[in-house]
């Protein structure tokens, strides 16, 4: 147990004397095997300092998380670092927590990393879009020398302590269903469908095509009248707008996320497109702007989907400072997320994410998150995935 680290409730003063004496002949034991002295021809000694060389190299580290972010702006400050920073006062005194900008570039990125490692930051994690293979190799130097990595992208990465990743299958799988229950209420029988997707990402790619699948399942006679690139404002605006200048009859619009999603909605309306009965816009992703336009119910915006970030922000911290205590934790975690569609739940779906700690929440942790006992590597994503 680190020198700083608070001592857990119910932990009596005879605890951490004991702490304290291991600790001691930990640091002996240290400077014998240093002298020549081998700890094999100390009897039971090895037995006694299981614990302690369990925790290897992090027993050294700072009582420090690092936060590398893709880029700074309101969407990491209000799901990643508020959350952050009101866990560790109200539940881990003694921690603290950094956040870095990696601005984009996964050069600033790794070399961020690299900085926080040899500044002896107990845990170091990253939450980015980019291309894993390009980290993998700072990862696996990373904790080899004892830190503990715990990624948060959209892809995983190979030597990651634990690797956080966002369902884009359940998340297209939802976003399918959604529509399909618009196009049942309204009688539309031959749904003529367009995507914006994140075409040159094999996992986010996943989100449209599986919304797309779903949809074909459940209405045998839809038909796909074409996807393009579009996960940002002018990628989105340009996509949409060819795709519904080619194919007028388009009444189903599927988007990868809400910036192409918000740029869909304007080249949709220019195109006419504005009667939200006999057009359905929705997206596997949400944010504040589309939530109002799902709550005041005039939109052709018509369906969000929502991944409680915040509460994962939390689970990380806890399986992190778990980790550093040597406790085995497991090496995947999948975020699921809510379907809206609802006024109800537009409205109330801003008030539960961002409050991960108020117990009426607690439900969020178990329902919305999976463990698994598989590990995730570059390029590949779990089973079922």
């Amino acid at each position: 147990m680190p020198h700083n680290e608070m001592p857990e409730a119910g932990c009596s003063g005879l605890d951490d004397e004991v702490t304290i004496a291991r600790r001691e002949l930990f640091g002996r034991a240290a400077r014998l095997a240093g002298g020549g002295v081998a700890l094999g021809a100390m009897p039971g000694l090895l037995s006694l300092l299981a614990p302690e060389l369990a925790m290897g190299a992090s027993a050294a580290k700072a009582t420090k998380i690092a936060v590398i972010e893709q880029a700074f702006g309101t969407f990491f400050t209000a799901n990643f670092q508020k959350p952050l920073s009101a866990y560790l006062k109200k539940s881990q005194p003694g921690w603290s927590g950094t956040f870095g900008n990696e601005n984009n570039t996964v050069t600033t990125g790794i070399n961020l990393l690299n900085q926080y490692a040899a500044a002896d930051y107990g845990i170091l994690m990253l939450s980015t879009g980019d291309e894993m293979s390009a980290w993998q190799h700072a990862v696996q130097g990373v904790t080899k020398q004892g830190s503990i990595f715990i990624n948060h992208s959209t892809q995983a990465v190979t030597g990651a302590t634990q690797n956080v990743l966002f369902s884009h299958k359940q998340a297209g799988i939802d976003l399918g269903n959604a529509a399909v229950a618009w196009a049942k209420k309204n009688n539309i029988t031959n749904p003529v469908v367009g995507m914006l997707g994140n075409l040159s990402d094999a996992q986010g790619s996943k989100r449209t095509t599986w919304a797309w699948k779903t949809v074909k399942a459940k209405l045998p006679s839809a038909k796909l009248a074409g996807q393009a690139q579009g996960i940002d404002t002018p990628t989105g605006a340009k996509a949409s707008a060819n795709l519904l200048s080619a194919h007028p009859d388009i009444n189903m619009l599927l988007t990868f996320n809400t910036l192409g999603g918000l740029a869909a909605l304007t080249s949709a309306t220019h195109a006419g497109k504005t009667d939200r009965d006999k057009f359905f816009l929705g997206t596997a992703d949400s944010e504040d702007a589309t939530l109002k336009l799902i709550a005041g119910q005039k939109s052709i915006y018509q369906a969000n989907w929502g991944a409680f970030f915040p509460a994962s922000m939390v689970l990380m911290a806890k399986d992190g400072i778990a980790k550093f205590k040597g406790k085995a934790i497991k090496p995947t975690r999948l975020i699921y997320g809510l379907t809206i569609t609802t006024p109800e739940q537009a409205n109330s779906f801003g008030t539960i994410t961002f409050d991960p700690l108020n117990p009426k929440y607690a439900y969020v942790f178990t329902k919305y998150f999976k463990y698994l006992d598989v590990a995730s590597v570059t390029g590949k994503v779990p089973p079922g995935q």
